[in-house]
Parts: C-alpha cells; structure tokens; sequence
C-alpha cells in the first residue's frame, strides 16, 4: 500500500471532511455491514476505555475515526469485506499490534517508530488534531494518539489483507 503524503493526502482529507451527513452516514453503514467487528471496536470499545478520562476527547476520536474511514475509502477504494479478508485478520493484526507496543513501553519508546508503520503524515495530522483539542488529561490525549495510531494501522493491515486475495470480490 502505498503511503500518503502531501496533495493525495490533503485531498482525501478533504474529501472526509466535505461529506455531508448524509453522505457520512453512508459510509459509516457501509463500514460497519462490511467490517462489523472492526467497527464495534472503533466506535464502541475504544472509546469506552476513554469516556472516563474526557468524554470530549472521546468524541473526538470517534470524530477521527470517521476521517480515518473517509480517508482509505477515498485513496484506497471501498472498504474491504470481512468475508474477503477472513474473521481472524483483525485479530492477528491487534494482537501484533499490541505486542509491538507493550514492547515499546518496556523500551521506553513510542509505538509508532517501529519500521513497518505507514502513513504517517496522516497520523500526523491526526495527532495534531487532538494536540488542538483542549484536555485536562494527558492520560486521555496520550491514549486517543495511541488509539488513532491503532486504527491507522489497522486500516493498513485490512487494506493489504484484502489486496493479497484479489480474485474474491465481494459486492
């Protein structure tokens, strides 16, 4: 997959960002008929791990989220169908996910510097966003990044998952 940067990137933000609701609301159904597991976990049990720390950042990260999902679906395609990635991918790519960052934190360092990770500039972006975000918890904005770094990363793994068995379309 390839990474985005500069002019694709601004344009799928962009292209997140001017969906009226609607047209949001489509490819929030979209994504949760054809990834109903990955979207329980976006939209219901990350941000329940959050709600306790700052319910506003915890909006706001669903509110990400949704730029997330805009954002592949506009650069990369519709969102790939559970059925042609199989059940098990989303939990293989989490727990490898979570195992590269309890190892991060015992080396005290950040999640995101392992090599493999793609699109940076956008969780740039994404955490920038939350940086502008008034929290009186450091606790709630050091666990959105850490979460907006996840989806990012998922998003990844679903998207290359799905383009490793290209000759099953799912309509």
């Amino acid at each position: 997959m390839q990474e985005l940067t500069d002019k694709p990137l601004f344009a799928a933000l962009q292209y997140a960002r001017d969906q009226d609701e609607q047209a949001g609301r489509t490819i929030l159904e979209r994504f949760q008929t054809r990834q109903p597991v990955f979207a329980q976990t976006l939209f219901n049990v990350f941000p329940s791990t959050m709600v306790d720390l700052d319910q506003a950042m915890a909006h706001l990260f669903m509110d990400l989220c949704f730029d997330v999902i805009a954002v592949y679906e506009h650069a990369f395609g519709k969102v790939p169908d559970q059925r042609i990635v199989g059940n098990r991918w989303f939990e293989e790519r989490a727990e490898r996910l979570d195992q590269a960052m309890k190892l991060a934190a015992k080396s005290n360092t950040t999640a995101n510097s392992n090599d493999q990770d793609r699109q940076t500039d956008l969780v740039n972006f994404l955490h920038a966003a939350i940086d502008q975000h008034p929290c009186p918890s450091i606790d709630a904005v050091r666990l959105a990044k850490t979460m907006i770094y996840t989806t990012v990363q998922l998003f990844d793994a679903l998207y290359d998952a799905a383009d490793s068995r290209p000759n099953q379309a799912i309509h």
